[in-house]
């Protein structure tokens, strides 16, 4: 007798190995200069004699580890209210793009070797690019490594990544675009052009296989641009 969609998934979240790629929300996380900070007040407290905890916060769409919606960068795009669920539920592709120079781009070469080591990426596949750079992660005042440098995805790499039909493209830097190397951000219009949303400061990424299968759930924010993301993976 087949198994049930609801047994499978009992089955795969018993066994596999669940890597947390989110980075946590709190005060002080680094920011782009022209994005909200985060901010927590509370609101409610046991110390103060209440009868629970509550806080308001307050964060940009594009807080944290967030996904970009195609209106990010493209005014009648899909807002992030109607970016398709499908879109950060499938099967993950980590690329090794740690030998790219800061404020380099990684040529679509790299992510053809990769397929020719590793096996074609796929219609619908989650791929995302380790630079190593949230190793650089850290809260202010001592982020400013974090906020400079960093490499991105090259034009051509992104317009390949279109012809394959990808669902989602991230990293585990600030943007993926590199740092100062076009005011044009061509990566982010080429991919929010076509649809594809942008998933960016993604945590351990190291811990990943080539292949897994990863999750994540934005905000369902009205018209938003985007939305922090919770966004895991399930391993082998």
């Amino acid at each position: 007798m087949e198994k049930s969609v609801i047994e499978l998934l009992e089955q795969v979240t018993g066994q596999a190995h669940i890597v947390d790629l989110t980075h946590t929300m709190e005060s002080g996380m680094p920011a782009w200069p022209t994005q909200a900070r985060y901010g927590a007040v509370v609101y409610e407290s046991y110390d103060r004699g209440d009868m629970a905890l509550h806080s308001m916060v307050t964060f940009s769409e594009h807080t944290g580890t967030h996904i970009d919606a195609p209106k990010h960068y493209i005014k009648d795009a899909c807002p992030i209210n109607e970016l398709p669920l499908t879109r950060v539920i499938g099967r993950g592709v980590t690329i090794d793009a740690t030998s790219v120079p800061p404020r380099g781009v990684l040529p679509v070469e790299k992510i053809k070797e990769f397929e020719a080591a590793h096996g074609p990426i796929r219609k619908g596949d989650i791929v995302m690019f380790r630079f190593g750079w949230d190793l650089k992660y850290r809260l202010q005042p001592d982020c400013h490594d974090y906020l400079s440098d960093w490499p991105g995805l090259s034009s051509e790499a992104a317009e390949y990544l279109c012809g394959k039909a990808v669902a989602a493209v991230g990293c585990d830097a600030l943007a993926l675009d590199a740092f100062g190397n076009s005011m044009d951000d061509p990566a982010h219009h080429i991919l929010l052009g076509q649809g594809i949303p942008i998933i960016e400061n993604i945590d351990k990424l190291s811990g990943l296989p080539p292949f897994c299968f990863v999750i994540g759930l934005p905000n369902k924010f009205k018209d938003g641009s985007g939305s922090p993301l919770r966004l895991i993976a399930f391993v082998d």
